[in-house]
This record gives structure tokens, C-alpha cells and sequence, in this order.
């Protein structure tokens, strides 16, 4: 069977604008229509796949609903839960949900840097003005619970059966922007190939490295699991392909950054490498979390993978 031609793709970032937001990338040699395949499913894979952290509700004052002003407020209320969307939030860790709060009393601009956050929370957009208070008798209080997410959510209504609790509609996507065009290109004397140049905006959370990175990955997963999938009904998966995809190296699969780091310490970096030692490896000698043991057992079920019965001697770094 005559198979196409996969061999030498490469990544390399080519110009960026903005340290750590923007930044244009170009992926090639591809075959000849692979540009627009690639191209097209990163795009979407990006803007709509990728984890973030926004604002899902917020509290003002105990005001009852946002359509209404607050006497020596400069904005009108709905105005500043609109700004409030547009605070960037970056969350560390595995907590899933966060409180931001603010109480701000007497004349002045109100900042996003002027939240209060917790441990491993950082505002990314600190300058962003929210509100501006112009009376020195008014006080302005805030409570904007943040969230984890991927894609859009709609604002749940019924949180505002709780006294106060208005809800906000959230984009979680740290990618802003992504466009790409597709040229021809050349490897050796084929001249008939494509060349993906992407340019990619990212709210700052993450860079376009990561987003590129996190990106490639999904779609890894996902067409690594299809294949898997297709070739079992079909029973003519290639031995090679399956034995490739062992090989793959868990930074590019999705997994959380802090695993990826403690086995990259352990010289751990391909699927194979993480199924060839037991369990008991990671939770005892690694100190993995039971969410980071579980992400990892669940990556390999993926790939029909599973950890090894028998204890192992570990690697070492």
C-alpha cells in the first residue's frame, strides 16, 4: 500500500509582536492539501478546546440585578460587570474555582490589580480600569467567583436565587486570535508541498508556544484514540503505527505542566516509558497527586496502555 509522506514536519516561530501573546509560527513541509487540514483543525482546536479561567458571576454592592447605577460611580453598573469580563485571570493549581473581591471606599480609579486574590492566582491585565469612583462618601464592593472552563459558557440564571448574585456569560478560551495561510513550499526536488504560517493572540495567560503546544496535543489524543477505534472494528490497524504512538512523549498529549515536569525529572517522557512502571511508582515515589495518577491512567487507557503489574527498578534523575 502506498502511503503518503508524513516525514520531516517541523515548528518553528518565525516573528513575535508581543512577548507572550503574540506570536506567529510555520509548520512544514506538508503534502500537497494537508495545509488547510492542519491549519484548519488547529484554528478550531484553539479557540474552542484550550482551559482557561473567567469571571462566571459577580456581586456589587448587594445590588439585586445590574440594570442600575450606584450614586458617585462614574460607570453604570452594567457597564462594570461587562468590564469585569474582561479581567484576565490565571490560575495555578488544582483548585477548580476562585473569589476575587475589592472593597474600595472614596474618590479614585479602580483597577484590576486592585483585586484581592488568592494563592496562586495572578491578574494578568492588572492596569484594565473596572470602574472609577468620583464621590469620597461612596464605597464600591466586589465578589466575582472565577472559574476553570473550556469554550463558552452561558450565564446560569439561577444563581441569582441567591440575594445579590448577578451571573455572567464566560468566554474561557485563552486564545483571542488565530489566523493562518497556507503556501507552497518545497523539500528537496518535490516542489509541490504546503507551508502553514499561523499567527497566534492569546490573552496572555498562556503563550502562543503553550497554545500551539496544548493544541497539538488534543488533536493528538483525539486522532490517536479514532484510529485506535477505526483499526479494531476494521482489524487492520498497523503494529507500527500502535507502536508509535507508545512512543509518543506526554508533554505533547495535554497532560497538566507540573506532572509533565516531575517526570521529566524522573526521565520519564513517552507513554511507554510511563506504562512500564507500576502504579505504586507514581503516588509513592514520585508523590504524584491521585488527580495527577488518575489523569495519567486515564491517558493510557487511551491507548489501550496500562501501568505494569510488577514494581520496577525507577528511574532516576
Amino acid at each position: 500500500m502506498v502511503m503518503i509522506d508524513f516525514s520531516g514536519i517541523t515548528l518553528a516561530k518565525v516573528s513575535e509582536k508581543e512577548i507572550g501573546a503574540v506570536a506567529s509560527f510555520e509548520i512544514g513541509p506538508l503534502p500537497k492539501g494537508y495545509g488547510n487540514t492542519l491549519g484548519n483543525a488547529m484554528r478550531r482546536v484553539m479557540l474552542s478546546s484550550l482551559e482557561g479561567a473567567a469571571i462566571t458571576s459577580v456581586r456589587i454592592n448587594n445590588l439585586t440585578h445590574e440594570y442600575t447605577t450606584i450614586p458617585g460611580v462614574k460607570q453604570n453598573v452594567l457597564d462594570i460587570v461587562l468590564r469585569l469580563k474582561n479581567v484576565r485571570v490565571k490560575m495555578e493549581g488544582k483548585e477548580s474555582s476562585t473569589v476575587l473581591t475589592l472593597n474600595k471606599k472614596g474618590k479614585g480609579v479602580i483597577k484590576a490589580k486592585d483585586l484581592t486574590t488568592s494563592k496562586g492566582v495572578e491578574i494578568v491585565n492588572g492596569e484594565y480600569v473596572i470602574a472609577e469612583i468620583t464621590d469620597d462618601s461612596t464605597s464600591l464592593n466586589f465578589e466575582a467567583i472565577v472559574e476553570k472552563g473550556v469554550g463558552y459558557k452561558r450565564a446560569d440564571e439561577s444563581l441569582r436565587d441567591e440575594i445579590g448574585r448577578i451571573p455572567v456569560d464566560t468566554i474561557f478560551s485563552p486564545v483571542r486570535l488565530v489566523e493562518f495561510t497556507v503556501l507552497p513550499t518545497r523539500k528537496g526536488s518535490q516542489a509541490d508541498l504546503d507551508k502553514v504560517v499561523m499567527s497566534i493572540t492569546t490573552d496572555g495567560t498562556v503563550s502562543p508556544e503553550d497554545a500551539i503546544a496544548q493544541a497539538g496535543g488534543i488533536l493528538r489524543s483525539f486522532f490517536g484514540q479514532t484510529a485506535v477505534v477505526f483499526g479494531s472494528e476494521m482489524n487492520d490497524t498497523p503494529t507500527s503505527e500502535l507502536t508509535k504512538m507508545s512512543d509518543w512523549t506526554v508533554a505533547e498529549l495535554g497532560i497538566d505542566a507540573k506532572t509533565v515536569a516531575k517526570l521529566d525529572a524522573a526521565k520519564i517522557s513517552t507513554l511507554s516509558d510511563v506504562a512500564a512502571q507500576p502504579k505504586t511508582f507514581y503516588s509513592k515515589d514520585l508523590k504524584l497527586t491521585a488527580k495527577q495518577v488518575k489523569e495519567l491512567s486515564e491517558l493510557l487507557d487511551q491507548y489501550n496502555l496500562g501501568f505494569a503489574k510488577n514494581a520496577k527498578k525507577s528511574k532516576k534523575a
